[in-house]
This record gives C-alpha cells, sequence and structure tokens, in this order.
C-alpha cells in the first residue's frame, strides 16, 4: 500500500469521523485534543505530539505533580468524553480519539526522571509510540477485548507502563556504564 492511498484512505475515514460528530462540542474538542487527533496520516502520533507539547508546558511551568494530576483529570474527562462520542459512531476506538494518546504520554512524563531534559522526553515518547503501535500483550487483549471508553483508555495507559519499564532499565544499564 501506497503513502498516497493510505493518506486517501485516512483522509475520507477522518471526514466521515467528523461528519458523524459536532466538532464545536466539548467531547469532540477532548477526544481529538483539539484536533490534533484529526491530522493524517498517523493521528495517533499527531495527538501523542498535542500532549507531548502540553505536557512540556506544563512541566516548565509547575512539576511533576500537576502533570499527573492532569493526567488523572484528563483520564477521567476522557471517559466521559469518549463514552459519549462512542454513542454517536459505529465503530470502536477509532484512531482519530487521542485523548488516550494524551492522558498517557502526560503520565508518562510525570513520572520518568530527569523530566527536565528535552531528549529523555523525546525518548520516552518514541518508546510510547512504539508500544502504542504494536501493542504487544497485555496491550492488544486490553484493546481487543474491553469495550467502550475503559478500553480505549487503558489500552495506551499500559503502553506508557511498558514504555516506562523500558525506559527505566535503559535508565539504570546507562548509569552503570
Amino acid at each position: 500500500m501506497n503513502f498516497k492511498h493510505t493518506y486517501e484512505t485516512q483522509k475520507a475515514a477522518r471526514d466521515r469521523f467528523i461528519s458523524a460528530l459536532n466538532p464545536k462540542s466539548f467531547d469532540f474538542q477532548i477526544t481529538t485534543w483539539f484536533g490534533s487527533g484529526l491530522i493524517v496520516p498517523a493521528p495517533g502520533t499527531w495527538g501523542t505530539i498535542g500532549g507531548m507539547i502540553f505536557g512540556i508546558l506544563l512541566l516548565f511551568l509547575t512539576n511533576s505533580l500537576v502533570v499527573f494530576i492532569a493526567a488523572v483529570i484528563l483520564f477521567f474527562v476522557g471517559l466521559r468524553s469518549v463514552a459519549r462520542i462512542e454513542k454517536q459512531l459505529s465503530d470502536h476506538d477509532p484512531s482519530f480519539i487521542v485523548i488516550d494518546e494524551v492522558v498517557a504520554i502526560l503520565l508518562l512524563f510525570s513520572v520518568i526522571p530527569n523530566n527536565d531534559n528535552y531528549w529523555i522526553l523525546m525518548l520516552n515518547f518514541i518508546l510510547f509510540r512504539i508500544f502504542d503501535a504494536w501493542k504487544p500483550f497485555p496491550i492488544n487483549w486490553v484493546d481487543k477485548k474491553i469495550n467502550g471508553a475503559w478500553g480505549v483508555m487503558l489500552d495506551d495507559i499500559i503502553a506508557a507502563i511498558f514504555s516506562y519499564i523500558v525506559f527505566y532499565i535503559l535508565f539504570i544499564l546507562i548509569s552503570f556504564i
């Protein structure tokens, strides 16, 4: 499959997604993270970038605890918004819903050491995107078996946990060198 075909397919899916919903609604804005999840191709990556920018700004202006609290609040706001959006759609977890990626990257940024180092933040972004796209067990199980808003949100939380574990192992190994 070539890039142009993938782009056109995702663009058509995005247009159907938008036309089925009210783009001005709070739920639409939250679930698409203010439209960042509507960028094709790779809306999950764009949504994560939107969350990462928000997370870096929060870290710069406040601290890890505030980022963690923001992630928890957005998790519960996201649950409600995703549930309401999915009621209006015929499919589960469309790729344009990215609040799950936003919450996951914020959680990840709130717990990693040296989160004032942009290289560490970028490495965690890359690790998260790998696990979110690859979906090894149990991420893939949660993605397929847990329906509704909880399934949408939890698979990305688990991907963030996997990312943290791999990062922490690398962090320890590098500190011994």
